[in-house]
């Protein structure tokens, strides 16, 4: 049986679960070993399925108003608060370029993945181009992210099959 490696992941997961903290740094290398997912990987999760659903990026109102439909919390109890969530948006957006990439390469060229975010329009901050270096900075935590997901969607699917 294959298993799709896509990222693209439809549920947030442990709907209605207090979201804990991350996960200690895992040394180098030991991407495969630490695979669970973060808060801000389910807070990824999120903002891909209400693209999916509403056909729209939310924005880190929508966003937070989504997580707190789902039930997806943070310690005090309430959805994470827009101004918190905002600062990944545009990580999520580098990760969704670098993803398609990563499907077809298991390392994708840093200067491709750029030039993709540039043809889509997304940028840094005051419209800055992102650079290959920029994407280098976001590589490790990206490929950490891929396989979160990835086990995350394996493990759900063994659950619902």
């Amino acid at each position: 049986m294959s298993v799709d490696r896509r990222p693209t992941v439809v549920d947030v997961g442990h709907c209605g679960a207090v979201v804990d903290d991350e996960p200690p740094p895992a040394p180098a290398g030991a991407v495969e070993e630490r695979v669970a997912l973060t808060r801000v990987d389910r807070y990824y999760l999120a903002w891909a399925e209400y693209q999916q659903q509403r056909g729209a990026e939310p924005n880190g109102d929508d966003l937070s108003k989504y997580l707190g439909e789902k039930g997806v919390v943070g310690r005090n109890g309430r959805a994470a608060a827009a101004s918190t969530l905002r600062r990944y948006l545009l990580p999520f957006r580098i990760y969704s370029v670098w993803a398609e990439h990563r499907v077809r390469s298991e390392q994708p060229s840093l200067k491709a993945v750029a030039e993709a975010c540039a043809a889509r329009g997304v940028t840094l901050q005051y419209n800055e181009p992102i650079t290959a270096a920029t994407i280098a900075e976001h590589t490790a935590d990206s490929e950490r992210r891929w396989h979160a997901v990835i086990r995350h969607r394996t493990d759900a699917a063994a659950q619902s099959g």
